[in-house]
């Protein structure tokens, strides 16, 4: 097996039975996570926190692992990934090998094919399920004091949620994967608060809105478990804009901890940090703060609110939906006012129309693009739905295209797209 075909594994289960599945369906009638949850419990063991939500779970989970290497040797698992399926896992930011990588796939194979061999054409094992089994098999190998695993779009029917963990993460919930999860804030709330199942020692929640809060509150209560939130039990304060990323205060119970500094922008992010950092004091016995810092000025989080060039001054962010379109103009009105030429490279079954009429008054101009990876879909429509909705577009066939009619165009360029856009755009 070579590391093409150990990807290409991953998916095979799930490739074969979404071509007899409904598109449409919602997770509870096309996931199976019962399927992959003895082999990741057997798997599980080290302390672990699960995290969620809709937005920054990938910032939050990084965020964890950095302040708990002060300390700990963590492992990591994210999703997706930018050049390198590789950098799904990691430990100590360190991630891995080729060899081991496949050496671990061809490890959890067998139980895979096992179950594989046993399903109807319509049911398939998620990809998720063999990555947190593949992911946690390589974590206990190399003996890991704690792992943070960033859970998928839900909670109720994620394969991550599987793995036994003490600490649960619940990042900002707002209205997004309807077509998965459900129509409603509130269901969508109800689906990621699994995360709690009663087995946690403490669960942690952003700032969220009321219906959302009311959910996550009533599960926590349901299973008894403690639940810190955002505005009550932890807080970022006194949040400023610097060249060199965001600067602020973190106060948890009674501690502050002041000058924080993460190279990231967006005063979301200072709210992320306080989240991981509320969750690290309570599992680190020796909270150094002087540690931590330097810590956080070093992260590395590519495609998140990202200047990638000077001149055209250049933008570029992960962004495929609405509601993360705020926090983006907020972050471009302290960088540099004004209009932005927008490309968009979201795929069809993505938010492309609300950030794009989210963008509008930023907006010189909005160029369409796409993202090579065959795993999306791009189709033409995107144009003509704009048009419907009084906006006009370009339309290109490639993120070189894309970005050659940006810059003629003159003027700053803001980007924004799937991960797989991301990734093309940092080759580039």
């Amino acid at each position: 097996m070579d590391k093409k075909q150990a990807e290409d594994y991953i998916y095979q289960s799930y490739v074969r039975a979404a071509g007899y599945q409904d598109y449409y369906a919602r997770d509870a009638e096309r996931r199976r996570p019962e399927l992959s949850r003895e082999f990741i419990r057997e798997l599980s063991g080290t302390p672990c926190a699960v995290v969620t939500g809709s937005k920054g779970k990938g910032s939050v989970s990084n965020m964890i692992s950095c302040i708990l290497q002060s300390e700990k040797r963590t492992g990591l698992l994210t999703s997706p990934h930018l050049t390198d399926f590789c950098e799904r896992f990691r430990i100590n930011g360190v991630k891995i090998s080729d060899e081991d990588f496949i050496r671990h796939v061809e490890g959890i194979r067998p139980y895979f094919d096992r179950v594989d061999a046993s399903l109807p054409k319509n049911i398939g094992i998620s990809p998720m399920g063999i990555q947190t089994a593949l992911g946690l098999r390589y974590f206990k190998e190399e003996k890991t004091d704690f792992n943070v695993l960033e859970g998928g779009k839900g909670a109720r029917y994620d394969d991550v949620n599987n793995a036994e963990h003490s600490y649960g993460v619940i990042n900002s919930i707002f209205l997004e994967h309807t077509r998965e999860l459900g129509n409603t804030l509130e269901e969508i709330a109800g689906d990621k608060s699994h995360v709690i199942n009663g087995r946690q020692k403490c669960v942690y929640t952003a700032r969220q809105k009321t219906g959302v809060m009311e959910v996550i509150r009533k599960r926590a209560e349901k299973y008894r478990v403690s639940l810190k939130i955002y505005g009550e039990d932890f807080r970022a304060v006194d949040v400023r804009y610097t060249e060199r990323g965001m600067l602020f205060d973190v106060v948890i119970g009674k501690e502050e901890y002041r000058d924080i500094m993460v190279p990231l922008l967006g005063a979301y992010q200072a709210e992320n940090c306080a989240l991981a950092m509320a969750l690290c004091r309570d599992v680190l016995e020796n909270f150094d703060i002087d540690k931590i810092k330097t810590r956080l000025a070093g992260l590395n989080w590519p495609g998140r609110m990202e200047v990638i060039s000077r001149e055209p001054f250049t933008v570029l962010d992960a962004c495929i939906n609405r509601a993360s379109c705020e926090n983006i103009k907020e972050s471009l009105n302290h960088l540099r006012p004004g209009k932005y030429t927008v490309i968009l490279g979201i795929p069809d079954d993505k938010d492309y129309l609300g950030v794009a009429q989210a963008m509008e008054d930023h907006a010189s101009e909005i160029i369409l693009t796409k993202a090579s990876n065959p795993h999306y879909v791009f189709t033409g429509k995107q144009k003509k739905e704009l048009e419907k909705k009084g906006q006009k577009a370009v339309s290109t066939e490639s993120v070189g295209e894309a970005l050659k009619k940006a810059k003629e165009a003159g003027g700053p360029i803001l980007i924004l797209g799937t991960t797989a856009l991301v990734a093309e755009v940092k080759k580039m």
